[in-house]
């Protein structure tokens, strides 16, 4: 079987096995990080630091769920391809359909940073697009004018895509259910679907 398999890729039975060995011993060992870092991510410091940027920078935010999302941008086509990610801090309350705190941040030498908070409600968006786990907040202006929002119950360090340990499989959650509930009533209150087009009576 072995030497069969081998030959069908063009290497010897021993090569074959040296691969098969290299890949397994790969993934056992990112398995494992991604075990650890999950553990590290319950009640990490960008958990906190999550907490405390929304409980800051939006109003009353103490009083808000806060959570950790991210979005992936991809351009180019299938030989040239640019993956940009952008990373946020979100606040929501249940009990207030009506908007959503979105605050861009980064981390520069090991610290979250952030930058000014935007509030997503009717007077500000166009629509709310996508589905509950994939948000889009389609903002006035040209076509790219808007902010994708996935919040995942895990996150690890994965280099640039992922660079935080956090666990919030509550909060995402609580976010699936907000997302339908905010969707639904901005895009009622501007009378358009989750594509912006406009509804009719």
């Amino acid at each position: 079987m072995i030497e069969k398999l081998a030959d069908m890729v063009g290497v010897t039975p021993q090569a074959f096995l040296a691969t098969i060995g290299i890949f397994g011993a790969a993934f056992l060992v990112l398995f494992i990080k991604m075990k650890i870092d999950e553990k590290k991510g319950v009640n990490s410091q960008e958990k906190e630091d999550i907490r405390k940027i929304v409980a800051n920078l939006a109003p009353g935010g103490t009083e808000y769920t806060a959570a950790y999302a991210h979005s992936k941008e991809v351009y180019g086509g299938a030989r040239v391809r640019r993956e940009v990610y952008h990373y946020y801090a979100v606040g929501f309350r249940p009990d207030q359909t009506d908007h959503l705190w979105v605050i861009p941040i980064g981390m520069e030498g090991g610290k979250m940073v952030y930058t000014e908070p935007v509030k997503a409600c009717a007077e500000t968006v166009e629509y709310i697009g996508g589905n509950a786990y994939q948000l889009l907040l389609k903002f006035p202006g040209k076509r790219q004018n808007f902010i994708q929002l996935t919040v995942d119950a895990s996150n690890t360090r994965l280099g640039k895509e992922c660079q935080v340990n956090i666990q919030q499989p509550e909060e995402a959650e609580a976010f699936r259910a907000f997302a339908q509930a905010f969707q639904e009533r901005v895009n009622d209150t501007l009378g358009v679907d989750k594509k912006g087009r406009a509804l009719h009576s």
